[in-house]
């Protein structure tokens, strides 16, 4: 009823003005989505240009793999244990790297960011 009362360019005009508004709202999110994408595409980018070495490094660990699997097992179980310890000992080294980190700044010019 009460759009009966209101005349059809009125109605027309808020709902262009609404959608502008929305457009305005996507694109700002949109720019804010880019930002990362942008950086992940430089990752990749950086991946494909040295792809022949990383295809030769993974066949040498795959032919290492199976050719000796001993060696290669033990020493992923060594990461692995070695990867277990970071992670617990991290949480409570943090506190004190985020003390002295900002001192180290000042001192050395910022090289540490």
């Amino acid at each position: 009823m009460n759009s009966e009362k209101k005349p059809l360019a009125v109605r027309r005009a808020h709902l262009i003005a609404e959608c502008a508004q929305q457009r305005g709202d996507i694109a700002y999110e949109l720019n804010l989505l880019k930002a990362p994408v942008e950086r992940i595409s430089g990752v990749g980018q950086s991946l494909m240009a040295k792809r022949k070495a990383l295809l030769a490094g993974g066949g040498v660990a795959l032919g290492l793999l199976i050719a000796r699997p001993k060696p290669v097992l033990a020493l992923v179980a060594t990461g692995v244990s070695a990867w277990k310890i970071v992670q617990n000992v991290l949480p409570s080294v943090m506190p004190v790297v985020q003390r002295v980190l900002p001192v180290l700044r000042e001192r050395f010019g910022g090289r540490f960011q």
